[in-house]
C-alpha cells in the first residue's frame, strides 16, 4: 500500500533525524558507533561498500544499523533498498563529521571518554540492570561505545561555543509562536482512506483536498461549509472546529506543525497522517507569555541540530564519496531532500568488454 510505504519512509527519515540529535549529545546513546579518529576496527576481509574521503564503510556496519532499527528482516525489494540507502547516508554523514572535527583539531581526551562511558553505564544499569546485556542487545562492544562517546564529546566542544546568547534570542523571535505557549483555535477537513483499495485511495484524496483548498482560497466556499459537506470527522457538524490546541498537544505533531505554520485565516496544504488526509485552518490565536529563558535549553538543542546539519551539507559538497557496485544509495544530486523523496541508485557491476 502506498500510504503504508509512505509511513515507513517517513519513520526512517525520523529515525535519521533522531540519530543526528544523538550524535551531538542531545539524547541517549542509540546511534552507530564510531571511533575517535578513524572509526571502528573492522576485519580486513569485510566488504567495503563505500568510501567517504579516505574513510571506509563496511557491509557489516550497514547490517548492524539495519538490525538496530528492526529492518534486517525486510524482504528484498524497493523498500529494503531505500532503507539500506538511508542507513548508508547516515554512515556517510558520520564520516563527514569526523573529518570536519579532525580538520578543526577538536579531540576528546581519554579521561573525558572514560567518564562519559561510565556515566552511560550507570544510566543503562539503572534502566536495564546489566550493561553487558545492553551491549549484546544493541550489537556493540565497549570500544564501539567509547567511539560514540568520543564523537559526542567532540561535537559538543565544536557546537557549544557557537551557540551564543544573541543567536538564541534571535531564534526565539523567529519561532516565538512555536515556543511561547501560544494557543491556536483550529478547524479541519479530514478525508478518510478507503481500506478496500490497494493504496487506500490516498493519492485521490490528496487531489480532492487540493481541489477543496482552491475553492476555499478563491472564496467559492467557506472552510466551515466545505467541512460540513466533505469532512469525514465528527467535527464536520461544527464546521470542522476542533477547539484550542497548543504546540505540544493534544494533536499529533504532524498536525500541530502544519497549524503553527499558518497565520490566522490561512489554509494548509493537504497533508497525511495515519488518520487520513487533512486540511487545517486557524480561526483564532491566543498569544503566549513564556519568555526566552524558559526555553533556552530547547533552543540551544534546536540550534545545535541546525548547525550540525549545515556542517554535514557543506562537508558532503566538498568530500568525495564513492559507492561500490550493487550497493543501494541515494542519487547525489538530490542531497538535501528527505530520504523519502530521494531517488535510489543501484549501480550495476561493470562487465569486461568482449575481446
Amino acid at each position: 500500500m502506498r500510504h503504508r510505504a509512505w509511513q515507513k519512509r517517513r519513520a526512517l527519515w525520523r529515525a535519521g533525524c533522531r540519530r543526528l540529535l544523538i550524535l551531538i549529545g542531545l539524547a541517549a546513546l542509540s546511534g552507530v558507533a564510531s571511533g575517535n579518529q578513524a572509526g571502528p576496527d573492522r576485519s580486513a576481509d569485510e566488504q567495503i561498500v563505500a568510501r567517504c574521503g579516505e574513510r571506509p564503510i563496511s557491509r557489516g556496519e550497514v547490517t548492524a544499523v539495519m538490525q538496530r532499527l528492526g529492518m534486517a528482516s525486510m524482504p528484498p525489494g524497493e523498500q529494503r533498498q531505500r532503507a539500506e540507502a538511508a542507513v548508508l547516508e547516515q554512515l556517510i554523514d558520520e564520516r563527514v563529521l569526523l573529518s570536519i572535527l579532525d580538520q578543526a583539531g577538536i579531540k576528546a581526551t581519554r579521561d573525558e571518554v572514560e567518564e562519559g562511558v561510565s556515566r552511560l553505564r550507570d544510566q543503562v544499569v539503572g534502566r536495564e540492570g546489566d550493561f553487558d546485556i545492553f551491549l549484546a542487545r544493541t550489537g556493540r562492544t565497549v570500544e564501539d561505545v567509547r567511539g560514540q562517546v568520543a564523537l559526542e564529546i567532540r561535537l559538543d566542544k565544536f557546537v557549544k561555543p557557537r551557540i551564543t546568547s544573541d543567536l538564541v534570542a534571535d531564534a526565539f523571535e523567529k519561532n516565538r509562536r512555536q515556543l511561547d505557549g501560544t494557543k491556536l483555535r483550529v478547524s479541519q477537513i479530514i478525508l478518510r482512506p478507503d481500506s478496500s483499495r490497494a493504496d487506500g485511495g490516498v493519492e485521490g484524496l490528496l487531489g480532492q483536498a487540493a481541489g477543496l483548498r482552491r475553492q476555499i482560497i478563491q472564496g467559492r466556499i467557506s472552510f466551515a461549509e466545505a467541512a460540513r459537506q466533505h469532512s469525514a470527522g465528527p467535527s464536520r457538524r461544527r464546521g470542522g472546529d476542533l477547539g484550542w490546541i497548543s504546540r505540544d498537544g493534544p494533536m499529533l505533531d504532524t498536525f500541530s506543525s502544519q497549524a503553527y505554520d499558518l497565520a490566522k485565516g490561512g489554509v494548509s496544504q493537504p497533508f497525511v497522517t495515519r488518520f487520513g488526509v487533512h486540511l487545517v485552518t486557524v480561526t483564532d490565536v491566543e498569544p503566549g507569555r513564556i519568555g526566552v529563558d524558559a526555553v533556552r535549553t530547547r533552543l540551544q538543542k534546536m540550534l545545535a541540530a541546525q548547525l550540525v546539519r549545515g556542517l554535514v551539507m557543506q562537508g558532503r559538497l566538498r568530500m568525495p564519496v564513492t559507492v561500490a557496485a550493487g550497493v543501494p544509495h541515494f542519487e547525489p544530486e538530490s542531497l538535501g531532500k528527505p530520504p523519502a523523496e530521494r531517488p535510489v541508485v543501484v549501480r550495476a557491476p561493470e562487465t569486461p568488454e568482449a575481446g
